[in-house]
């Protein structure tokens, strides 16, 4: 057996925890925008829908993208459905920490019926460069490295993994925000918020230390302008369709 490059019950712990929070993170409002906008256009109407990883404060927003909508924290949702029974699946967040993506999307996109639309939004790409960066240089200081940043996943690997999975006119494209914080703290809050902390397995579970966080402080206040520093964060929008025959 492979072993496991993520840890799930703490990926689930650090959800719920971001939660009880913020019930309305701002990234999720953001893509919700996006997937409503994506989805306008479209003519058909959903019947069955499945939705993975919204806050249920933002449950309303999607109301009205298809006839049966049922809301799940988890795309572990997909084991009490059916093969080929979904016209509609939206998955915010979560595949991008969890172990055999490939896997992963295969069954994601075996329960679409023929025809059906997977759309999702993760973070990905050159997300975070002043957080790893940061973190970097805490390490170097300390003498030692850590597994403190996930792995990141390009937009063509990620479309590759799409059509790898059987889906058809696989696509991805990046929302790029920038952000600005004026501490190293407030960023690291975001995170929390969003319970997008880390969650490897190898990660270092005692903190930085002090040494380590005055570190992270100064290489993160010495990127920015004085004022704030600038953040990246790319939002990779992906979509496939089931084919029809």
């Amino acid at each position: 057996m492979a072993e496991t490059l993520f840890d799930e019950p703490a990926r689930r712990r650090r959800r719920q925890r971001a939660l009880s929070r913020d019930p309305r993170p701002f990234l999720a409002e953001r893509i919700i925008d996006e997937w409503l906008e994506r989805l306008a256009p479209i003519s058909r109407r959903f019947g069955q829908v499945l939705v993975t990883g919204v806050p249920a404060a933002l449950h309303p927003r999607l109301a009205m993208v298809g006839d049966m909508i049922r809301f799940s924290d988890t795309i572990d949702a997909l084991a009490e459905e059916e093969d080929a029974s979904l016209d509609l699946i939206l998955v915010m967040g979560e595949i991008d920490s969890r172990d055999e993506l490939p896997m992963l999307l295969r069954i994601i996109a075996s329960r679409l019926a023929p025809g059906g639309l997977l759309a999702g939004a993760i973070p990905g790409g050159q997300s975070l460069p002043a957080l790893r960066a940061a973190l970097h240089a805490a390490d170097r200081d300390g003498g030692a490295f850590a597994a403190r940043s996930h792995p990141r996943i390009e937009p063509g690997a990620l479309a590759g993994l799409l059509s790898e999975a059987g889906l058809a006119d696989a696509v991805v494209d990046i929302d790029r925000l920038t952000l600005r914080y004026r501490s190293f703290e407030r960023l690291i809050g975001d995170l929390r918020d969003h319970g997008a902390t880390n969650t490897l397995k190898a990660r270092p579970r005692q903190g930085l230390g002090k040494a380590g966080l005055h570190s992270a402080r100064s290489a993160f206040a010495a990127a920015g302008d004085g004022t704030a520093t600038t953040e990246r964060v790319d939002i990779l929008h992906f979509a496939g369709w089931s084919r029809t025959g």
